[in-house]
């Protein structure tokens, strides 16, 4: 690249740029940055008239990435990783060090095992000890700084911070997906009920305006990841958290077949005490916790 194609590139558009690449949407990455989605476009077209190259197709309400901007996107993700990386081991004031973390066993196969190699990336330094919970009774014995738990949030002497957006829609193989044309068809297939959820089957299908499916008999397991690994084996159709589905090996095996969701009160949150200050290492984990997820620090 000529170098005055790179002399005062500012830090913003790239950072906006990427996230507009990854999502395919400037909405997405107004929702993902915090910024209105005229502020994307603007610096979107700043970035395409620095370079003198459309970065972006746009048709139809749709945007596709230019020639450009597809050669583009790897080399800035792969500057912004080095930049993250270096800075962090540059300013970090952690040193070799562990961080212990009770995580709810389901966040832990779907969502956390599936981010954990950013976070080494970043901080390879750390060390995460994660421990398995499932249910409530489990919160009486913790001593980790760090939790992870599922409910209302509403635990006394708390700190919660919610993780996910709490919505549910049907998730099955991409095999039992041919055989739903309509949520008519649910009656041909087990329904995984989650013990413990707040809400499940029966609102989604009360939404739909299916009651009359109530009575399918359901298949009980006792944690999201259960349901969601049966139903990557063909074994039935199960609800799930859409963001739980975004990366990982059973993500990759699973297909919504409607758009219909439900929003739960239940919701996955990092816990820690109030007033108790976090060791560095267990900041740095929250901070970057924080920043992977769909909901972000409120």
């Amino acid at each position: 690249m000529h170098k005055g194609l790179t002399n005062n590139i500012q830090l913003n558009w790239l950072r906006t740029f990427e996230a507009a690449a990854r999502q395919l949407s400037f909405t997405l990455a107004a929702e993902e940055l915090n910024m209105s989605q005229s502020a994307v476009s603007q610096q979107i077209q700043l970035l395409e008239h620095h370079l003198a190259q459309k970065l972006f197709v746009r048709a139809n309400r749709a945007i596709q990435l230019s020639d450009a901007g597809r050669a583009f996107l790897p080399l800035v993700q792969d500057s912004m990783t080095l930049l993250n990386t270096g800075a962090a081991q540059i300013f970090s004031p952690v040193n070799v060090s562990v961080v212990e973390v009770n995580v709810n066993e389901s966040f832990g196969v779907l969502w956390l095992a599936a981010h954990m190699a950013k976070f080494h990336a970043i901080y390879p330094q750390v060390a995460v000890r994660q421990l398995g919970t499932n249910w409530e009774s489990d919160f009486e014995r913790s001593t980790t700084e760090l939790e992870i738990r599922y409910g209302l949030g509403d635990w006394p002497g708390f700190e919660t911070h919610p993780l996910i957006t709490p919505n549910l829609r049907p998730y099955c193989s991409a095999e039992n997906a041919k055989r739903l044309r309509s949520p008519e068809d649910l009656a041909c297939l087990p329904l995984l009920e989650v013990i413990g959820a707040k809400q499940g089957w029966d609102t989604w299908l009360n939404q739909v305006g299916l009651s009359e499916l109530l009575d399918l008999p359901r298949h009980y397991t006792d944690s999201h990841a259960s349901a969601a690994s049966m139903a990557a084996n063909g074994f039935g159709i199960c609800l799930m958290y859409d963001e739980m589905m975004q990366e990982g090996v059973l993500a990759q095996q699973l297909v919504a077949p409607f758009m219909e969701s439900i929003e739960t009160k239940g919701n996955y949150y990092l816990c820690y005490r109030k007033g108790l200050p976090l060791s560095a290492a267990s900041t740095v984990f929250c901070d970057w916790l924080l920043s992977e997820s769909f909901v972000g620090p409120q």
